[in-house]
């Protein structure tokens, strides 16, 4: 074996335990880091609304349709609704989205949406995000980051008016 293989062979063999003296730190600094939570970007005004929704029972039951995730939504009924209408408890930040209800009477449909306000800096969220992640970095955190939009949506009818309507996701 001449000299330049043994000089590539040395070479090689520092980058190796190199490669397993920062793979260790890496992994020592990882499992040091604990979870931090759930943590909620840009400004937020929450707010609790009603949304009421008249609309003709048919013969097959009327879709109540969402934009939401299943975990936001709730079917309760309640004797103070008027049979014959959904109501849309919604909670909701007014900074960033406007809902609304509506009776679709072409596809029997009660559709509840929301819009996006115009008002919202993605860029401003973005930049608010790094500042976020690197902070709880240095504190030893891993946190979880969200916007809030629409946090609730209890959907109520009148218990007579219940086979009328089913929730669709």
């Amino acid at each position: 074996m001449n000299k330049l293989h043994k000089i590539l062979i040395g070479v090689f063999c520092i980058g190796v335990l190199l490669c397993g003296i920062g793979t260790g730190v890496a992994f020592t600094e990882f499992s040091k880091l604990t979870y931090g939570g759930r943590q909620y970007l840009g400004k937020t005004d929450m707010k609790t609304e009603n949304f009421d929704v008249k609309y003709e029972p048919g013969e097959k039951p009327q879709d109540i349709i969402g934009w939401y995730r299943r975990d936001q939504y709730q079917m309760l009924t309640d004797s103070g609704i008027p049979e014959n209408t959904v109501r849309f408890c919604v909670t909701y930040n007014a900074e960033r989205v406007t809902p609304s209800a509506y009776w679709d009477e072409e596809n029997g449909d009660v559709i509840m949406t929301y819009q996006w306000n115009d008002a919202q800096d993605e860029t401003a969220l973005m930049m608010e995000a790094k500042d976020l992640v690197l902070q709880n970095l240095k504190e030893g955190k891993i946190v979880s980051l969200d916007v809030m939009d629409v946090e609730n949506v209890t959907v109520l009818v009148n218990p007579e008016s219940r086979p009328d309507v089913k929730l669709v996701f």
